[in-house]
C-alpha cells in the first residue's frame, strides 16, 4: 500500500511539473511588433545579389501593452542578409540582445526565408539575465522591410508570434 502512494505523488509531482514547464515557455511567447532601422554594409555579389551584414535596432511594442513582457524593450540584432533581387529570394539570421526597461536582458538566435523584401522565420531563446535567466521558446515573425534608403540602410519592422 505504501508503494501505490509512492508512485501516486511521483505521478502527481511529474504531472503538476509538467504543466508548470509549459506555462512558464508559454509566458515567453510575445505577441507583439518590433519597429527597426538597419545599419550595416552591403556587398554585390554579382549584378542584383547583395549580401548585407550589419545590425537590426530598435523598439519591441507588446500587443498586449503597458506593464507586458518586452514592452518597449530596446532590441539589437547583429545579422546578416543574403538578397537576390533577380530571384526576389531572401534569407536572413543572426541574434538579438533583448534589454528591458530594467536592465534585463534576454537573448535569441534568428533565421528567415523568403523574398527579397519579406519573410517569414523562428527565434530561439538562448538565455538571459536577471528575470530572463533560463529562458527557453520557439517563437515565429514575419520580417518586412519597407524602404531602403539611398545611403544604404533599411527600415523595417518584424511581427512575433501573430
Amino acid at each position: 500500500m505504501k508503494r501505490n502512494w509512492i508512485f501516486v505523488w511521483l505521478f502527481v509531482f511529474a504531472t503538476t511539473f509538467g504543466f508548470a514547464t509549459k506555462a512558464i515557455a508559454d509566458d515567453w511567447k510575445v505577441q507583439g511588433e518590433f519597429g527597426w532601422f538597419g545599419v550595416g554594409t552591403a556587398y554585390q555579389i554579382e549584378e542584383g545579389h547583395f549580401y548585407w551584414v550589419g545590425e537590426f535596432s530598435g523598439t519591441f511594442f507588446n500587443d498586449e501593452g503597458e506593464g507586458s513582457l518586452f514592452h518597449r524593450a530596446g532590441v539589437k540584432c547583429p545579422a546578416f542578409n543574403d538578397i537576390d533581387i533577380n530571384t526576389d529570394t531572401g534569407n536572413a539570421g543572426g541574434y538579438c540582445v533583448i534589454t528591458d526597461t530594467d536592465g534585463d536582458q534576454a537573448y535569441l538566435s534568428w533565421e528567415n526565408d523568403g523574398t527579397a523584401a519579406s519573410g517569414a522565420g523562428t527565434f530561439s531563446y538562448t538565455g538571459g539575465t536577471g528575470k530572463y535567466q533560463g529562458i527557453k521558446g520557439e517563437n515565429t515573425f514575419v520580417g518586412v522591410t519597407q524602404v531602403n534608403w539611398a545611403d544604404g540602410t533599411a527600415t523595417g519592422f518584424a511581427t512575433w508570434n501573430r
